[in-house]
């Protein structure tokens, strides 16, 4: 299978190969740590966890991880693991800051004492959740293999996506989603914030945005999603928002329709396109990109959506042929794509670089600026292997296999049969290869899509599916089988079960 790998990951792969060759311990004894590690060297034995343990923040910086794990060790184990500062001693947790480690290399060494090393908080995150995952036992008889791990992640990027613009999603709901992703390594999670449906962004500059939902919902509070977002920080899961334009934006055609609506067109007007030819729509649009990067403030990426455009009558509008002319465009296609150039430069104001669905072709004018990041979901309108030939960094959104559509779905099986260089679109088989890019430092990583889907369904449709895509994502020359990946996935799902804080029979994990 097609992989992308440096020397240095070559090198931990290596490692982990004789460790987990060796006679003892046996391989049996492996922590059953989900994504897989670039190398784990056990040693005979185990370190006890007692009551009598401290998570030791050897900096001020590391306290919000440092509480963080002693609540996942509580609900997991029963132990009242307390945080305190001072010197580590035998039994103890240590977190430490190590220069040395770049980026999101951590190293966990368990002997007499637990110690998580990294460059950054991230890093150490990564290092807690491999330790949560490796805790055997409960209560006064929970232990951790006296071992080493030396990891990193082979892609940067590694996200899941929910749609909270079609289906309501309480805060509590995405916190359950939070916390799977800091289980498994997945770094951002996006939020499709704005479709037909929904607008559950409260816009200060605009209150009328979101009073005409579906079904009389209200959108989110700032409270709540700054809340949601120093939430996911403290886990080293990064919040991407997305805001759907210039289609899908029925709900806000609804709210505002003097303002946004692409009035006269006929047969129809657009219901869910907005008249970016007004300037005033682009102040508006501006002002809400700004609005949301006040919120969203760790993540470096803002997403706009982009896809699905209805503008096939828009010519017919007076200011979409007055701007057309103005510009030197050639009809509304070139005006689309004027405005996904001239959302680029909307986004760098604030600072993020901007992400857009495949949606724009290879050819035409005005050029989209090379420093977007397009994620490739139906592999028609700009193939994969072109966009990383024209210099386009990728992410790998292929709608086979890592769409969640209700019951539209692939099984865990076909995910981990996948790389993050295989693209499929919808409907494809799993003996189909579909588009195959080589390997190149482009394609960015790799994200799944929960698309339409109500709130109840996503814990049990995803909690089968990330795992499978993050261990793809993580370490694709790892060499396991899909079976060895289900024994490890049970133990962690078991995990999961308690973080969610649900005594009852859990969802089925692959429905």
């Amino acid at each position: 299978m097609t992989s992308l790998m440096s020397p240095a990951l070559a090198s931990l792969g290596f490692l982990a190969v004789l460790a987990l060759a060796a006679p003892a311990p046996g391989a049996d004894d492996a922590p059953p740590i989900v994504p897989w590690p670039q190398s784990v060297v056990l040693q005979p034995g185990a370190m006890p966890l007692t009551g009598a343990a401290r998570i030791i923040a050897a900096n001020d910086k590391l306290t919000p991880l440092a509480n963080v794990l002693a609540e996942e060790i509580a609900a997991v184990t029963g132990l009242k693991v307390a945080p305190a500062a001072g010197a580590a001693k035998p039994g103890d947790i240590e977190l430490a800051l190590d220069p040395s480690l770049k980026g999101e290399r951590y190293v966990l060494a368990v002997g007499d004492r637990a110690v998580v090393r990294g460059g950054n908080y991230g890093a150490l995150a990564l290092g807690t959740a491999s330790l949560l995952q490796a805790l055997r036992g409960e209560g006064d008889k929970a232990s951790l293999p006296r071992m080493t791990v030396s990891d990193q992640p082979v892609s940067d990027f590694r996200g899941l996506m929910i749609d909270t613009g079609r289906r309501f999603h309480s805060i509590d709901n995405l916190k359950q989603i939070v916390r799977m992703c800091r289980l498994y390594k997945i770094r951002y999670l996006q939020l499709h914030l704005t479709d037909d449906q929904l607008f559950m962004f409260p816009s200060k500059a605009y209150p009328l945005l979101g009073t005409k939902n579906d079904g009389g919902v209200k959108p989110y509070t700032l409270e709540e999603l700054k809340g949601l977002v120093a939430y996911a920080d403290a886990r080293n899961v990064t919040i991407i928002p997305e805001y759907e334009v210039p289609g899908h934006s029925g709900a806000v055609n609804r709210a505002m329709p003097d303002l946004f609506k692409i009035r006269g067109t006929k047969p129809y007007e657009h219901h869910a396109s907005i008249n970016f030819a007004k300037p005033e729509v682009m102040k508006a649009v501006s002002t809400i990109v700004g609005e949301m990067c006040e919120v969203f403030t760790s993540t470096p990426y803002f997403h706009i959506g982009g896809d699905e455009a209805d503008l096939a009558l828009a010519d017919q509008n007076p200011l979409f042929q007055a701007a057309e002319k103005n510009l030197g465009l050639a009809g509304h296609r070139e005006f689309y794509r004027w405005f996904v150039a001239t959302m680029n430069d909307v986004v760098k104001k604030n600072h993020k670089t901007m992400i857009v669905w495949e949606g724009f072709g290879r050819h035409g004018k005005p050029k989209i600026p090379k420093d977007v990041i397009v994620m490739a979901y139906e592999i028609r309108f700009y193939q994969p292997n072109d966009l990383v030939t024209d210099g386009y960094r990728v992410v790998n959104a292929s709608w086979t296999p890592l769409y969640v559509v209700n019951k539209t779905v692939c099984p865990p099986e076909d995910i981990y049969d996948w790389s993050m260089f295989q693209f499929k679109p919808f409907g494809a088989k799993r003996a189909d290869k579909g588009v195959i890019v080589q390997p190149s430092p482009l394609v960015i990583g790799g994200q799944m899509c929960a698309w339409e889907q109500p709130a109840e369904a996503e814990v049990p449709s995803l909690r089968g599916r990330v795992p499978a895509m993050s261990e793809r994502l993580w370490n694709p020359a790892a060499g396991k089988t899909f079976a060895d990946f289900q024994t490890r996935f049970q133990n962690a799902d078991a995990i999961y079960t308690k973080l969610l804080g649900d005594s009852s029979t859990p969802p089925p994990a692959n429905p």
